[in-house]
């Protein structure tokens, strides 16, 4: 009867052993997984920080650098464009610009003040387009004191007498007192017909308005392509450069800066610029004969 009393109490003592035993270990990985978690947490969220940390810092130093090329290429323009202005104003050219209601601007005693010497308005655009604004600038910018001319932008796609007409009634005598001002667009002479085109259109307004010469305003490329086919009209060129090197002979204006600095501070503002084959005095001879 002992005997079975102390097998019973061993078997409850070794059971009591294995529980506590599998509590322990229960306890023990409970334990480890609670310890181990915080730090696999804390490493999977420090790699995308610090990446996150590298990315941005790679992101702003490009964006510093990207800033720092364009400042650099807008001061590097704006300090061409004011030498370029510096050594037109040196060779004593006169100046001026254009101006459309695409680019308006009607302070033209402020203009005056500020060196320039004529401005161009663009009056029609071949047979259906009218400037809005031309009438009233071109006769403002005159009683400014400013030297004035009429622009006609060639459309390859109208005829000749269609471009002349429309001009005439749109514009009749209001021409200024500066050659006529054809515009041809580098995509607006496309074969030997444009051409042709182009010459009806000088021949018709120079008939219609004896006293005004006509000029051709292009660039470099559009002046190879015309200029020996046009030679017996006897007219004079506009280039559209961005250089003054070949003003003169029958190159009689250039636009050598489309974005030139005009005035100083808070009033300081950008349009294109053009330098005439002469001095201010002469550029007055020059309207002067025209008007009369």
């Amino acid at each position: 009867m002992q005997k079975k009393k102390r097998k019973q109490q061993k078997n409850f003592l070794d059971y009591l052993f294995f529980i506590l035993v599998a509590l322990g270990f229960v306890w023990t990985i409970a334990l480890w997984s609670t310890a181990k978690s915080p730090a696999q947490s804390g490493s999977a969220g420090s790699k995308p920080n610090n990446s996150r940390s590298i990315s941005e810092k790679n992101n702003q130093t490009s964006k510093k650098k990207s800033s720092q090329n364009s400042s650099s290429k807008t001061s590097s323009s704006a300090s061409s464009s004011d030498a370029q202005l510096a050594s037109a104003k040196q060779k004593n050219f006169a100046l001026g610009t254009t101006l459309s209601s695409d680019q308006p601007y009607t302070d033209y005693p402020y203009l005056k003040s500020q060196g320039i010497s004529f401005a161009y308005f663009r009056a029609t655009t071949g047979s259906s387009s009218l400037d809005n604004l031309f009438s009233s600038s071109i006769k403002s910018a005159k009683d400014a004191g400013l030297s004035v001319g009429a622009m006609l932008v060639f459309d390859s796609s109208t005829t000749a007498y269609g471009s002349y007409l429309y001009f005439v009634q749109k514009v009749g005598k209001e021409t200024g007192n500066l050659p006529i001002a054809i515009y041809v667009s580098d995509d607006s002479i496309t074969d030997s017909g444009s051409i042709t085109n182009l010459q009806g259109l000088i021949q018709d307004l120079k008939d219609y308005y004896p006293n005004n010469s006509v000029i051709v305003r292009c660039d470099k490329a559009i002046y190879d392509k015309v200029q020996s086919q046009l030679t017996s009209l006897n007219i004079k060129y506009w280039l559209i450069e961005n250089n003054l090197d070949n003003i003169g002979s029958a190159v009689q204006f250039v636009q050598y800066n489309a974005n030139g600095k005009i005035g100083s501070g808070i009033r300081s503002f950008r349009l294109p610029i053009s330098a005439f084959d002469g001095s201010k005095t002469d550029l007055k001879k020059f309207s002067e004969g025209i008007e009369k």
